[in-house]
């Protein structure tokens, strides 16, 4: 794992928040693939390789265009779940890219905002002009 290149920086969690929130929750982040040029992001952005969702103890690679995917649908599910008003140990079904987790709404919560902030990130970094 390339701590630099974390977008939760799992590790530096607590062992408070980790006995807190669970296991799952405090070990879900995305990687960010160190390697993303400018060239391949400017021409073919949505095939690019951006990096890997670490989640429930699995590793998942993804594409900017799987990545903005799962941004709008784990975002629509995760809101649907909180105006549920579901109790605290109730899971829900999440699927990502043929990939079958059962989530507390904390965790799904939490993926949802992971995935959000890694596709910002690979968005301003392009901005920027950060890749090489």
């Amino acid at each position: 794992m390339n701590k630099t290149n974390s977008v939760n920086k799992p590790w530096g969690i607590s062992d408070k928040h980790v006995a807190r929130y669970g296991k799952t929750w405090s070990n879900i982040d995305f990687e960010l693939d160190a390697k993303i040029s400018s060239f391949q992001f400017r021409n073919d952005p949505l095939n690019t390789t951006v990096g890997n969702l670490m989640i429930g103890g699995k590793t998942i690679p993804m594409n900017y265009k799987q990545l903005l995917s799962a941004v709008n649908v784990i975002g629509d599910q995760s809101k649907a779940i909180y105006f549920e008003k579901p109790t605290k140990w109730e899971k829900f079904g999440i699927n990502i890219e043929n990939h079958d987790f059962y989530l507390k709404k904390h965790e799904v919560g939490k993926l949802a905002d992971t995935l959000e902030d890694a596709a910002d990130i690979i968005n301003k970094t392009y901005q920027l002009g950060l890749y090489l």
